[in-house]
């Protein structure tokens, strides 16, 4: 029996910077003309979109991200820039950059190599970290410059696990954890 529902992985925000974000995210809204912003709760950076998954490799899945989280440890990471992806006059996403991170991109190439060895097609375009704030920009022409950068968080936080999420389109938040795999804390 498989499902029709879309699952990804990623990483998800500590509580406290949800909170934080959630307060930015209003004072964004009221400087930028997007149509559709992200639920604070739904605020993470992909490492994996997988599309619909039946009951079979949703048990590859979960074993394998087990593995590679019991293989590794927790990182730090820091946000840094905005920016868009899209028309740069009239973007289709808005998000907010992390910086350069060596463990991120091992944890997102061992998550995508575990994931097209279950035997997942995925996005093949080069991995650009990044938190999606967000969507459909309707307004004026957009004029992307440096009082942009200027509104750019600079918060580190610790990952401490990625998830397993499924989407439901009709709620909100959107995304519901299945799946957590802890990292290795020291």
């Amino acid at each position: 029996m498989s499902t029709q529902n879309h699952f990804f992985i990623a990483i998800p925000l500590p509580e406290y910077l949800i909170e934080e974000m959630s307060i930015y995210l209003k004072e964004l809204k009221n400087e930028f003309a997007f149509t559709r912003w992200v639920h604070p709760e739904d605020l993470h950076i992909t490492l994996a979109f997988l599309g619909a998954v039946n009951e079979e490799r949703m048990a590859e899945i979960k074993d394998s991200m087990t593995a590679i989280a019991q293989d590794a440890s927790g990182f730090s990471l820091k946000m840094s820039g905005l920016g868009t992806f899209g028309n740069p006059q009239s973007p289709r996403i808005f998000w907010h950059g992390v910086v350069e991170s060596a463990e991120l991109n091992l944890l997102r190439d061992r998550v995508y190599e575990a994931c097209e060895k279950i035997g997942f097609d995925l996005d093949r375009r080069s991995f650009h970290p990044h938190i999606t704030l967000a969507r459909k920009w309707q307004g004026p022409v957009f004029q992307q410059n440096s009082a942009l950068s200027d509104q750019a968080r600079t918060d580190t936080f610790i990952v401490k696990e990625f998830v397993l999420y499924q989407t439901h389109l009709h709620k909100l938040p959107k995304y519901e954890k299945i799946g957590i795999f802890p990292l290795k804390q020291e």
